[in-house]
């Protein structure tokens, strides 16, 4: 009888597929294993194969404020919720990042990939913006590469279905910019720039990115008259210019989708909670996920979250969350396809 061929004599491409089969939970066990195993679950393919053989599973990254919340010093910590197991997680913490998250913090995915800017000390005068990368593949996080040097603490992030993550800032007085961060090559790539107006906000609207401009100066969006959006093509990379009539910034940043939303889940929430304006709507695979921030009538302080699952027969279900950590207010979300 002839002995059993060892799993490592096999060629890399077989350990390969066996891998990409493995479930979500067992594949950090499996990157532990050895070398070999931890450089191929690291690699690009094992992403693409996994995605083409249809074990990928879509869960949702929920940027939350840590309990107990305060108007003078929000907190945030990082949570996954699973749609195929209804599970809730913290996600593991930042190494060597001692204070937890502040509020000016983004989360974009990338391909099986979480990407976080903050701010390691936004008290400073010259806050300096920190990028980390979460690999799900091996739970551990790396420090990316340095994000460009931005004037002020906001900027906005926006990331399109091809996992491409797009950030806009001010760069100088009368100047701004778009980056594109590769979070696999760890490199950012100047992609536009700005002069004369400002950069108000970014959004993915199918195949296209869309960078509203308005004047400088002017901080309420009502006020904006006649503003532009320089609109970039993800797949043939041309820029085109287009007019915005007076009120156009709020129909693409705040389409009535959205609006539509607040009052659905106005009708969803329970009687004795006020929801709040803004609300999210967070497309995991066939379902979608519902937020809405509320406060308690009976003290007005409490700010928690409602959430809801809506499956394709277009029936909502209440999701509760496991314990206490999961329900604060949700700062940002996005889905990340594991």
């Amino acid at each position: 009888m002839e002995a059993p061929i060892p799993i490592d004599a096999l060629p890399e491409s077989l350990i390969l597929e066996c891998l990409a089969r493995l479930d979500l939970k067992d594949i950090p066990v499996a990157s532990r294993v050895c070398h070999k195993w931890l450089h191929l679950i690291e690699s690009r393919h094992f992403y693409t194969l996994r995605k083409q053989l249809g074990f990928s599973n879509q869960v949702a990254c929920l940027l939350q404020q840590s309990p107990p919340p305060t108007f003078t010093n929000l907190k945030y910590a990082i949570n996954q919720f699973d749609p195929m197991n209804r599970e809730w997680n913290r996600l593991p913490p930042i190494p060597n990042f001692t204070k937890e998250l502040p509020w000016s913090t983004s989360i974009a995915p990338s391909e099986g990939k979480l990407v976080v800017i903050s701010e390691c000390d936004p008290e400073s005068r010259d806050p300096v913006k920190s990028v980390f990368v979460l690999d799900f593949a091996t739970q551990r996080w790396r420090k990316g590469n340095g994000m460009p040097s931005i004037r002020s603490s906001k900027f906005s992030t926006a990331a399109s279905k091809c996992h491409r993550i797009f950030i806009s800032g001010d760069v100088g007085r009368e100047e701004g910019a778009v980056w594109e961060y590769d979070a696999w090559k760890d490199e950012w790539t100047v992609l536009h720039r700005v002069r004369g107006g400002q950069i108000i906000g970014m959004k993915i609207i199918g195949e296209e990115l869309w960078v509203i401009i308005g004047c400088r100066g002017i901080k309420n969006m009502r006020m904006f008259k006649g503003n532009g959006a320089d609109v970039y093509h993800l797949q043939t990379k041309e820029w085109r210019q287009v007019e915005l009539a007076s009120g156009g910034v709020n129909e693409v940043l705040c389409p009535r989708t959205d609006f539509e939303l607040y009052e659905l889940m106005k009708n969803l929430s329970e009687n004795n909670f006020k929801v709040l304006e803004n609300c999210f709507r967070l497309q995991l695979g066939k379902q979608c996920l519902l937020m809405a921030p509320f406060v308690t009538l009976t003290d007005g302080y409490g700010r928690e979250e409602l959430f809801y699952m809506q499956g394709e027969d277009g029936n909502f279900e209440k999701m509760e969350p496991s314990s206490s950590e999961f329900s604060g207010y949700v700062g940002s979300c996005c889905c990340v396809e594991l």
